[in-house]
């Protein structure tokens, strides 16, 4: 291995191309105002904090993903959340099936079955906890796993950004309703921002209009009737961050999310004061460590400003939701994958000192595997020493007034609101949509970043720069992944069970119940009503997720199936 060096850059900037002076001072702070642009901790405009003694008070929430259940190589859900690994909050991700609303056997997804997460698509999955005599179980450590996060009140977060979050955030709902599980006490949150995978042009597969009245409907079902459920985190920031875009880009596309659903729900009644600190601000956890803490400060007062500006709301009335990051997965790389331990060291340190409310670390896998139970360990040992052992928790805000700080904090909220101002110019999220404006915004970010990786402007060491470091192998437990199968046997043995456990389900059950709730939720749509409350009873009728999207689907005059695969059910009298 040969020692390198690197030239430091003679015009530094950001990682959003924000240029950095060599050092700062009070003439870069001088129109800045205590009490307009920073204010107490906890209170208008927060850009010091959500709460007013931060830490002291309550610790961030700790995301785990859950998906790696299914694999060898980590623990059951279950003996996670025994062990203490899995305390405070778990994510459930999307199988494919679940994001073009599809049933497993599809003809789309059928050979991916499983390869994003656990495929659930009934109450029957969950067996014993909802009283359904299945006797396969091939999803039993999955299902068993959140069943108990549910009896354990652990927050659960679905991971659904295109829409298709209101299918497996309902079928939660009949579950807690058949365990007898008060609907009040069901905690968590979901992503469900369709808007967000459109602008990414990720995973859209169903038509705009119908996942807009899905995503609207569940969350004006879920504030009227979760109190500890957040329908929505009002726009899906890392999933477009990480596509390519900077950081006043995700800002401004997450308010602009945001407006756009705030706007439709106070058109069907509900109260901006009631219901728009609900949603929690969720936004990437980058690497570069300044621009990170700034962007977090930056994003509360933006929400701040935007309930008095817009809402009309009084500060002294405006509550400040949880800001959330999810950290960067671009950050990462399969190049010695232990640099990743130390990136997501940087990038949670990063999110508590911009104040996070929760946090969810990537593995060192990310980028090759799911976490290994080794991954989680890490990546707990992680947030204990931080929370423990530097002393950061100890006082809020501790980085306030560092010149360079809040120059960058203002930098960043000023360059949001000028894109948030153009987007809402142009008529919103949906009328650039309909333009292309803002995909257009997206493509360019992503090819920048690629240039600036492929020119050496941006560094990733190891893999533009440092290569020797990669040289000495320095082994690490990964995930074995699913098996795929092989041409002559294209199915795994679980993605066989699963397919088993599906075909047993509809020999087994009552089509004539499972009949009656679908054509009742067909009379829903038809009627132009919420559709929340019939798809929970669709589910614990049995009905499949398939079949209740079907429905939906034909509620609208739209076909059964988007892609003319399938065909409705000869049993089932809709449409």
């Amino acid at each position: 291995m040969t020692a390198e060096r690197r030239t430091i850059r003679s015009a530094p900037v950001t990682q959003s191309g924000i240029p950095i002076k060599v050092v700062y001072g009070p003439g870069d702070v001088r129109t800045l105002d205590y009490e307009r642009d920073l204010g107490e901790p906890g209170r208008f405009p927060f850009t010091r904090g959500t709460y007013p003694e931060q830490y002291r008070r309550r610790r961030w929430v700790s995301g785990v993903p859950g998906e790696g259940a299914m694999y060898s190589g980590q623990k059951p859900i279950t003996q996670l959340i025994e062990e203490g690994l899995i305390d405070s909050g778990i994510r459930k991700g999307a199988d494919y099936h679940v994001l073009a609303c599809v049933d497993p056997d599809h003809p789309l997804v059928k050979y991916d079955l499983g390869r994003g997460c656990p495929p659930l698509f009934a109450l029957w999955n969950f067996g014993d906890d909802a009283g359904r005599p299945n006797p396969r179980k091939a999803l039993r450590r999955t299902a068993e796993g959140y069943a108990l996060a549910v009896k354990r009140g652990l927050v659960l977060e679905f991971g659904h950004a295109n829409g298709s979050d209101i299918f497996h955030t309902t079928l939660f709902c009949a579950l807690c309703e058949e365990m007898g599980r008060p609907l009040a006490e069901f905690r968590g949150n979901s992503v469900n921002d369709p808007l967000a995978h459109y602008i990414i042009r990720c995973m859209a597969y169903q038509p705009l209009p119908l996942m807009w009245k899905l995503a609207l409907d569940w969350m004006e079902w879920a504030f009227g009737h979760l109190p500890k459920f957040r329908p929505t985190n009002g726009g899906c920031a890392y999933d477009m961050r990480e596509s390519g875009i900077d950081s006043c880009q995700e800002l401004a596309f997450r308010f602009a999310n945001y407006i756009e659903y705030m706007d439709e729900l106070c058109r069907r009644g509900l109260r901006i004061d009631e219901i728009g600190h609900r949603p929690a601000i969720a936004l990437c956890g980058e690497i570069d460590f300044f621009e990170t803490i700034a962007k977090l400060r930056a994003a509360r007062r933006m929400h701040a400003r935007i309930a008095v500006e817009r809402y009309g709301m009084d500060p002294k009335a405006v509550k400040c939701p949880p800001v959330n990051t999810n950290l960067a997965g671009t950050a990462m790389t399969k190049q010695q994958p232990i640099f990743n331990v130390v990136r997501s060291a940087i990038q949670a340190l990063a999110s508590v000192l911009g104040g996070v409310n929760g946090m969810e670390l990537k593995a060192y896998t990310e980028v090759m595997s799911s976490s290994p139970t080794a991954a989680l360990v890490i990546n707990r040992g992680i947030e204990a020493i931080i929370a423990e052992e530097t002393g950061v928790c100890q006082t809020v805000d501790p980085l306030a007034g560092s010149y360079y700080v809040e120059w960058l904090t203002h930098r960043v909220e000023d360059g949001a609101r000028k894109i948030l101002d153009e987007i809402l110019s142009k008529g919103g999220v949906r009328a650039c949509l309909e333009s292309g404006w803002i995909q257009g915004l997206v493509e360019e970010g992503a090819k920048r970043r690629q240039r600036e990786l492929e020119e050496g402007q941006r560094v990733l060491v190891g893999v533009n720069a440092y290569e020797s470091l990669v040289e000495p192998e320095i082994p690490l437990p990964l995930l074995d992944t699913l098996d795929r199968g092989s041409p002559e046997a294209p199915y795994s043995a679980l993605q066989r069970e699963i397919l088993a456990e599906l075909a047993e389900l509809r020999v087994r059950r009552d089509t004539v119940k499972t009949g009656r709730a679908l054509h009742e939720l067909y009379r829903v749509t038809r009627e132009g009503k919420n559709v929340v409350r019939a798809m929970i009873d669709a589910w614990k009728a049995d009905a499949t997720l398939g079949e209740i999207a079907g429905t939906i689907r034909m509620g609208l005059g739209l076909p059964w199936d988007e892609w003319g695969m399938v065909q409705k059910p000869e049993w089932l009298h809709v449409g």
